[in-house]
């Protein structure tokens, strides 16, 4: 008798949601793959023939390997017991967790409390099986088996409580007591080693995300919001400061970055934490490492030297294809499944090599989800090279089940000084309102959309939308970029969207029939009144931008927002605009 069955591991929101750090949100999110392709392997093995993933060959699910698994098995099995295949690989879950969990405490043990730690680490895998019967309609056996899947989800297994009286709860996420030794039990090289903050409390979990695989270093949100910056820094700046941290990390003050093929090779010319590069955060960078402010002296005096500061803001990048559901119920057979699955295990890869090539950091790409570190000048380039690269790929498997398959993609662009669960609840609002557009996105349709949304620390979130649009004039991303071009280049003041807000709002009661030749006159006079003195060059395209994209008050208070947003990627194009060696901007 042949047998569809659907395995899900967890927990997804403590390894992945719960993260004070971008190595807890990253290794959260390896730790989870990694479990989840040890369940698929052990699977494989028991006889069963993977549908979701589908690896190419055996090696692909090998620990450590490049594929990124999500926490959702799907396998078929020609004969045997499905009870034995999912005790199996229920098993294989529970033993590559308990690798990750030896690893940090044979290394940090002697900051644990054992007796806590061993109450809690048995207790972490959560672990879910169904199976039907197969039947010659795969699409409704698998429907039957996903339903099975989520109501074996909601009775979920409740273990004993144990919890401890007076012990704090872990700092990330309260569900777990603390592991860790009261600190006045440490030693001063442990505090940074675990890269605890005063008082910070972490489980079993925490634990092993933040210690676990070494010291394998992971960029921080510094990093990437000073990249801008450094690209744009002339060789002798940039080599200056590079020594200064050089001596800091043979010193053991600062970390060093992977560079390899393996690791960020984006980051070779300064592989090192941004945090260095931020001379408002060494204060705060010198009480976390026990040091003196003046121990970086000289990197102090090489930074002095720059007559520019980095900008603190970067985006975050959360996409996800649209309509997938749909596609999978079209898919007549396994192997059409399989094949779909490949498609997608190719574009996760791909989408890894674009975030490289953009700058960015991936915290996660695995089928059609994405989720992100870019700065914010390779931000918009980032997203439509994304979108363009899901849609080619899909482009096929759109034809064969007759479904529009898309990649919605939201930006969220904040400081990196901003709490990480912040800024990941940005970006994934940013998601969801490119999934759907609002009240305010006139004549917009569902999905396939870019959302873009900047979180300054004064003051609410402007946000923009707007579907993908190969038009250059229709383009959201195209119009962001040319009007960061004209700020830059002091064709539009960026100070002038607030005034254009202020006319938007005094013709907003006006009948749209009669609103067009007075709002676009006063928006007009408006922009040329601030253009500054003899910068008359591009005074001809603004007119024509807005005699295209002026025709009412909502009209004008969209473009208000986009040169807001506009002004922060000026910023960022500004800082990192290449300089050669005689210190002219390179073109």
């Amino acid at each position: 008798m042949s047998h569809l069955i659907a395995l899900s591991v967890g927990p997804v929101q403590e390894f992945i949601s719960a993260a004070r750090r971008t190595r807890d949100l990253w290794f959260g999110s390896y730790l989870l793959s990694e479990i989840s392709k040890a369940t698929a392997r052990a699977a494989a093995q028991q006889g069963g023939r993977l549908i979701f993933p589908s690896p190419h060959s055996q090696n692909e699910l090998e620990p450590e390997s490049d594929l990124n698994v999500a926490n959702i098995i799907l396998c078929e099995l020609e004969s045997g017991d499905p009870g034995q295949v999912a005790r199996q690989a229920q098993q294989a879950a529970q033993a590559r967790w308990l690798q990750f969990a030896e690893d940090s405490l044979s290394n940090h043990g002697a900051v644990i409390r054992d007796d806590i730690w061993n109450d809690q680490v048995e207790d972490v895998i959560e672990f879910y099986a169904a199976w039907v019967v197969r039947t010659n309609d795969y699409p409704a056996d698998r429907k039957r088996v996903m339903r099975l899947l989520a109501g074996r989800k909601t009775c979920r297994n409740f273990s004993p409580g144990r919890g401890r009286a007076l012990v704090p709860k872990s700092s990330l996420d309260g569900l777990r007591e603390s592991v860790l030794k009261p600190v006045n039990q440490w030693r001063d090289y442990q505090r940074s080693r675990l890269r605890i903050n005063d008082g910070e409390q972490l489980d079993v979990v925490g634990v092993v995300k933040r210690t676990s695989g070494g010291d394998r270093s992971y960029p921080s949100v510094s990093r990437i919001a000073a990249d801008p910056w450094l690209r744009g820094l002339d060789d002798t700046h940039l080599s200056a400061i590079a020594d200064a941290c050089e001596d800091l990390e043979r010193r053991r003050i600062l970390r060093r970055l992977n560079t390899s093929a393996h690791g960020y090779p984006q980051f070779e010319q300064f592989p090192f934490e941004g945090t260095a590069v931020f001379r408002s955060r060494h204060q705060e960078f010198c009480e976390e490492e026990g040091i003196k402010l003046d121990d970086l002296k000289d990197l102090r005096r090489a930074l002095k030297d720059v007559d520019s500061e980095p900008s603190p803001y970067l985006a975050v990048l959360v996409a996800d294809g649209d309509r997938m559901g749909q596609a999978l119920f079209q898919l007549g057979s396994p192997e059409d499944h399989r094949t779909f699955s490949q498609t997608l295990s190719g574009f996760a890869a791909a989408a890894r090599g674009i975030l490289v090539r953009n700058q960015g950091i991936c915290v996660y790409s695995g089928g059609d989800d994405v989720l992100a570190f870019v700065p914010v000048d390779h931000a918009l380039s980032c997203a439509r090279a994304l979108h363009d690269e899901f849609v080619k790929r899909l482009q096929d498997w759109s034809q064969k089940t007759n479904t529009k398959l898309t990649l919605s993609v939201g930006l969220a662009i904040g400081h990196f000084m901003e709490p990480l669960e912040d800024l990941l609840n940005y970006g994934r609002a940013a998601e969801v309102h490119a999934k759907s557009p609002r009240a305010g996105d006139r004549g917009q349709s569902e999905r396939n959309g870019l959302a873009i949304h900047l979180h300054k620390r004064g003051g609410g979130p402007v946000e923009v939308r707007a579907n993908w649009n190969d038009l250059p004039d229709a383009s959201l991303e195209v119009r962001l970029s040319k009007l960061a071009q004209w700020i830059n280049a002091r064709a539009i003041s960026g100070r002038v969207a607030y005034d254009l807000r202020n006319i938007a709002r005094l013709y907003q009661s006006w009948p749209e029939s009669t609103v067009k030749d007075a709002i676009q006159t006063d928006t007009l006079s408006i922009l040329s009144g601030k253009q500054p003195r003899g910068e008359k060059s591009r005074i001809d395209d603004v007119k024509q931008f807005v005699r295209q994209r002026v025709r009412c008050a909502d009209d004008l208070l969209q473009i208000s927002r986009e040169l807001l947003i506009a002004r922060q990627i000026a910023e960022s194009l500004r800082l990192a605009a290449r300089r050669n060696r005689k210190g002219e901007v390179a073109v």
